[in-house]
C-alpha cells in the first residue's frame, strides 16, 4: 500500500523559453497568494519556489487529495509583434507517473482558435496525440486520454495579436528606485562632508630652487605624499653618497653564458649626523650578517676542554659569531636582509606623531560614515536580486565575497601609486570577488529586470565615488598645506626649469645637480631632472665609479640601473616555505511547470 508523509511542488521562478523555430527567451516569474489545503511550508531554492506539504509526524496511506492555489505572474511577453500564452500545465520534473490530467483555462477575451495548440511528452516533443480540448467563447477545456510518464510535460501555446493582454508585466518594484535614490543621496552627503571637513585649503605653490630645510629626501617625500614609501626611503642612498658617507661603484658580473651589471657600496666614513633615520639607513647597509664560523666554534670548544674550562653551547656560538660591521656590500648582500631597515624607517616616518603634523586627524570619524554608506548601498543593490531568483543560502557568497574583493581592488587602484600593486589587486579582486559575482550576482541581475540591473551599476558607481571621497578626505594642517605648496613648487621647477636658470644655479653651486638628485628620486621626477642637464657641463661626483666613464647619458643609465637594483634588493624579504518570434511550441518549452514528488 502506498504511504507517504506529504508531497512537494517545485514551481519555476526562472524560465527559459524554447520554441520549435529555435527562438529563445527568458523570464522571471513572481508567485503570490499561495493557498494549500494542508499544512505547508514555502521557500525558494535554486530558481524554484518550493511548496512542501505535510507534517513529519503524520503519514498518509492510500488516496489523498491536495488542493494547491497560487498566482503565477510570468511578466511581460517577450515577443514584440504578438502576445503569447506559452505555459507548461504539467512540468517535466515530476518523479512519478500521472494517470490523468484535465484542465480548464479562462482567457480574458476571445481569441483565434486556429492559433491554439498543445503538446505532451519529454522536453522538446511536439506530440499532440491523446489531448482532447474544446473552446467555448474564451474558455478552453480539455484532458489527456493517456497517462503521462515520469518526466513528461503537458504544454499549451497560443499566439494572439499584440495588445491582447492589457497591462501585462510584473508589478512595479520600487526597491531599485529606492536604491538609486539612496545611493545618489549618499554621494551628495559624502560630498558635503568632504567639502566641509576634508577639502584642503587652497595650495599656493611658491617658486623654490631648493627643497625646504632641514629635511632629507625621505622626509620631503613624506611631507609631499602624506606618507613615506619605499621610493622615498631608498633615495637616502644617493643622499648619503652625496654627503660623502658612501661610494657607489658599478660592477660587471660574468657567468658562463651571460654578463650582468650590479653595484657595490663602500663605506667612506662613519655616519656622524644626528638624523635617526639616516643613521638607521647607513647602519643597515653595513650591518653584519651575524654568521657563525663553525670551524672557530670547534676550536673554542676544543681549547676550553684542553684548559679544563667549562663553556656552554650558547657562549661558544656567541664567540664564534662574526658581528663586525662590513666596510663594503654588493646588491646581492642586501637581498633578504635590508628590508627590516627599510620597513623600520617607513614605520618611523609614518608614525602618528608625524602624521598629526601634516594631516588633520578629525577626518577619521567622517570616513567611518562613508564606510557605513558604502555597505548600505551594496546591501541594497545586492540582496533583493538574489532573494528574488535564488535561495537565501547564496547570500553570503553573492554579497560578502564581491564586497571584500571589489573593495580591496578598488581601494588599491585608487590609493596605491605602484603599478604592480594595482595589477595584483585587480587580479586578486577578479578571482576573489569576480568569480562569485559572475556565477551568482550577474545571472540574478539579468533575471531581476532592467531596473535592478540599472540600480546595481548606478550603486557601484556611487560606491566608487564614495571611496574617492574617502581617499581625499584627509585634510592637511596649516603646516602640511604650507609644505605641500613649497614642495609642489620645487617639484614643478625640477620638471620645467629653463637651461639658463640651471646654469646660473650650477655656477653658484657646482654640486647643485647632485644636491638635488636624491630629492628627484623621492618625488618621482629623476628622469626629467637628468634630461634637463644633458647639455649642461658638470663634473662627475666623487661617489660615482663606473667602468663606462662619465657622461650624462652613462651616468643616467648607471643611476637608473642602480636605483632599480637597489629597490629590488632592499625591499626583498625571505619567502615562506608553507604554503521573440511566433514559432510553434514544444512540450516543456514554456513558462511554469516544474514538478514535484512525495517525501
Amino acid at each position: 500500500m502506498f504511504q507517504n508523509i506529504g508531497i512537494f511542488r517545485k514551481i519555476p521562478i526562472r524560465n527559459e523559453i524554447t520554441r520549435t523555430d529555435l527562438s529563445y527567451s527568458k523570464n522571471r516569474a513572481i508567485i503570490s497568494d499561495v493557498n494549500v489545503s494542508e499544512h505547508y511550508t514555502s521557500y525558494k531554492e535554486s530558481g524554484y519556489n518550493v511548496i512542501k506539504i505535510g507534517e513529519s509526524d503524520k503519514t498518509y496511506t492510500g488516496r489523498h487529495e491536495y488542493t494547491i492555489k497560487y498566482k503565477y505572474n510570468i511578466g511581460k511577453d517577450p515577443i514584440k509583434e504578438a502576445d503569447e500564452l506559452y505555459f507548461n500545465l504539467i512540468g517535466t520534473e515530476w518523479d512519478t507517473v500521472i494517470e490523468s490530467v484535465s484542465f480548464k483555462i479562462t482567457m480574458p477575451k476571445q481569441f483565434d482558435e486556429s492559433r491554439l495548440g498543445f503538446s505532451k511528452g519529454y522536453k522538446g516533443s511536439t506530440d499532440s496525440s491523446g489531448i482532447l480540448y474544446s473552446v467555448d467563447g474564451n474558455v478552453i477545456s480539455g484532458k489527456v486520454t493517456s497517462e503521462l510518464a515520469e518526466g513528461n510535460a503537458l504544454t499549451i501555446r497560443l499566439t494572439m495579436p499584440e495588445g491582447y493582454f492589457v497591462n501585462a508585466g510584473l508589478p512595479v518594484d520600487y526597491t531599485p528606485i529606492i536604491s538609486i535614490i539612496v545611493s545618489v543621496t549618499f554621494v551628495g552627503i559624502a560630498y558635503l562632508i568632504w567639502n566641509k571637513y576634508g577639502k584642503d585649503d587652497e595650495v599656493i605653490e611658491t617658486v623654490e630652487f631648493y627643497p625646504p630645510k632641514p629635511y632629507n629626501s625621505a622626509e620631503i617625500g613624506f611631507l609631499y605624499k602624506g606618507q613615506a614609501d619605499k621610493e622615498s626611503v631608498i633615495s637616502l642612498l644617493i643622499y648619503l653618497a652625496n654627503k660623502g658617507y658612501i661610494k657607489i661603484q658599478e660592477t660587471n658580473e660574468k657567468s658562463l653564458f651571460k654578463k650582468s651589471k650590479g653595484f657595490k657600496i663602500t663605506k667612506l666614513k662613519e655616519y656622524d649626523g644626528d638624523n635617526i633615520n639616516e643613521m638607521k639607513f647607513f647602519k643597515g647597509l653595513f650591518k653584519a650578517n651575524s654568521t657563525v664560523d663553525w670551524q672557530k666554534y670547534k676550536e673554542i670548544r676544543k681549547e676550553a676542554k684542553e684548559n679544563g674550562e667549562k663553556i656552554s653551547y650558547t657562549q661558544a656560538v656567541e664567540l664564534a659569531t662574526d658581528t663586525s660591521e662590513k666596510t663594503e656590500v654588493t646588491d646581492m648582500d642586501l637581498y633578504d636582509s635590508f628590508y627590516t631597515t627599510l620597513y623600520s624607517i617607513e614605520k618611523d616616518l609614518n608614525s602618528k606623531e608625524n602624521k598629526n603634523q601634516i594631516i588633520d586627524q578629525s577626518f577619521i570619524g567622517k570616513s567611518i560614515w562613508c564606510i557605513i554608506m558604502i555597505i548600505i548601498i551594496f546591501l541594497l543593490i545586492s540582496i533583493k536580486p538574489i532573494i528574488d531568483v535564488e535561495e537565501v543560502e547564496l547570500l553570503p557568497l553573492g554579497i560578502m565575497f564581491p564586497l571584500i574583493g571589489f573593495s580591496v581592488a578598488t581601494g588599491m587602484v585608487i590609493g596605491s601609486k605602484q603599478t604592480m600593486a594595482k595589477i595584483f589587486a585587480i587580479i586578486w579582486g577578479a578571482f576573489f570577488g569576480g568569480v562569485p559575482w559572475v556565477s551568482i550576482m550577474l545571472p540574478c541581475l539579468f533575471l531581476s529586470g532592467i531596473m535592478s540591473f540599472i540600480a546595481y551599476f548606478i550603486g557601484l558607481a556611487c560606491i566608487i565615488a564614495l571611496m574617492i571621497f574617502m581617499k581625499n578626505m584627509p585634510k592637511r594642517t596649516k603646516f602640511g598645506n604650507e609644505m605641500l605648496g613649497k614642495i609642489g613648487g620645487f617639484k614643478r621647477f625640477l620638471e620645467t626649469a629653463e637651461k639658463q636658470k640651471l646654469e646660473e644655479l650650477v655656477s653658484e653651486n657646482p654640486e647643485y645637480f647632485y644636491d638635488i638628485l636624491p630629492y628627484t628620486y623621492s618625488l618621482g621626477v629623476s628622469d626629467k631632472w637628468v634630461k634637463q642637464f644633458e647639455t649642461i657641463a658638470i663634473k662627475a661626483p666623487d661617489w660615482y665609479d663606473s667602468p663606462d666613464g662619465f657622461s650624462m647619458g652613462t651616468f643616467n643609465n648607471f643611476m637608473t640601473r642602480t636605483m632599480d637594483y637597489a629597490s629590488t634588493a632592499m625591499s626583498s624579504s625571505p619567502s615562506s616555505d608553507s604554503g521573440g518570434s511566433s514559432g510553434g511550441g514544444s512540450s516543456g518549452g514554456g513558462s511554469g511547470g516544474g514538478g514535484g514528488g512525495s517525501w
